[in-house]
């Protein structure tokens, strides 16, 4: 069972768009981070489209990545195996939901970060938001992980399984088209 984390940051402002982080969990083997996106009624974009791509498709994402200060990356885009070495960083979509000016999403985060910064980047191509950091101090989180309760050992089992990948268009020479490719 998780332990909450009273983190709030906003990742973008511009005109007519807000993302925040605006809580985190902290598990035994990861975080989760949950993510607001706000949109101005009358704007020329919407919520809908944004953690998820809908309803303009995947091309129309808001891209968010982590790194954490080892140099470990992940994305809401990556393509991820159940049987990936437990020291690849993993950022896995949780539950969402959104309407024209507001959208709320959980991002699954492991393992749990190292001591030191986790920087999240964030971009929404299709609205002409360019690349965004943030840093934040792990000390929290992994403090938090420590109270976290494991409910049933993890099942060393598990089947492998590939999961698609669909790529958006990135920023030329940005962070995210180095992370993912």
């Amino acid at each position: 069972m998780p332990v909450a984390i009273p983190v709030e940051r906003v990742l973008v402002r511009t005109e007519d768009v807000v993302a925040a982080l605006v809580g985190a969990r902290a598990y035994r083997e990861g975080i989760e981070l949950s993510l607001h996106l706000y949109v101005q009624q009358g704007s020329d974009h919407s919520a809908l489209s944004g953690f998820h791509g809908y309803p303009g498709g995947v091309k129309d994402q808001f891209l968010v990545g982590v790194e954490f200060c080892d140099g470990r990356t992940a994305t809401n885009i990556d393509r991820w195996r159940l049987d990936d070495d437990a020291d690849t960083a993993i950022l896995m979509s949780g539950g969402s939901s959104a309407s024209d000016g507001f959208s709320a999403t959980t991002y699954y985060l492991t393992p749990l970060p190292p001591p030191g910064p986790l920087t999240v980047i964030v971009a929404w191509p299709a609205a002409g938001i360019a690349e965004q950091r943030v840093e934040l101090d792990t000390e929290a989180f992994r403090r938090s992980a420590e109270r976290a309760e494991v409910l049933w050992p993890v099942d060393s089992e598990a089947k492998s399984r590939e999961l698609p990948r669909v790529v958006p268009d990135f920023a030329p020479g940005g962070w995210f088209e180095r992370a993912v490719n």
